[in-house]
């Protein structure tokens, strides 16, 4: 169990594998009803995801991309300040610790965002976000990468 009561925070294993899309659907949308009330578990998972970024970078695990072009559908949620909004994306580019999307709305700078891929997930910051067309450009710094189960 996650919490015995809502008033109670989720504890940092649950956050993690929160991050990693790897909770059962009532396990996450538990979290995600905590989180959308807790300012201070937000802020546990924005820790959380820079300690796994700088364990990932200590162990040389950091995944790393030449640029390549590509138009992979994806789904797109922001973690910090958290939302429980998907949404549906483009990938656009891929670049060395990064990504470029094309999304219908507009992305924060230095919010933390989960990106959902085909068979993978990816945790990261944005760094950037322009108009384009009625959409709009993010540029993607990422910190975690993980295979989807």
């Amino acid at each position: 169990m996650l919490y015995a009561a809502q008033s109670e925070h989720v504890d940092e294993d649950s956050l993690e594998l929160y991050l990693k899309s790897q909770l059962e659907q009532e396990s996450t949308s538990a979290v995600e009803a905590h989180l959308v009330a807790c300012e201070d578990c937000v802020s546990k998972l924005a820790e959380q995801d820079k300690y796994l970024w700088c364990l990932a970078e200590l162990h040389g695990e950091r995944r790393r991309y030449p640029r390549v072009a590509t138009d992979e559908a994806a789904s797109v949620q922001v973690l910090s300040p958290f939302s429980v909004d998907v949404w549906e994306v483009r990938i656009v580019d891929v670049s060395e610790g990064g990504l470029r999307i094309y999304t219908p709305y507009p992305l924060p700078p230095e919010s933390l965002i989960r990106i959902r891929m085909q068979h993978s997930v990816a945790c990261g910051d944005v760094r950037h976000c322009t108009p384009a067309d009625n959409w709009f450009y993010a540029g993607i710094r990422l910190h975690d990468y993980f295979l989807a189960r």
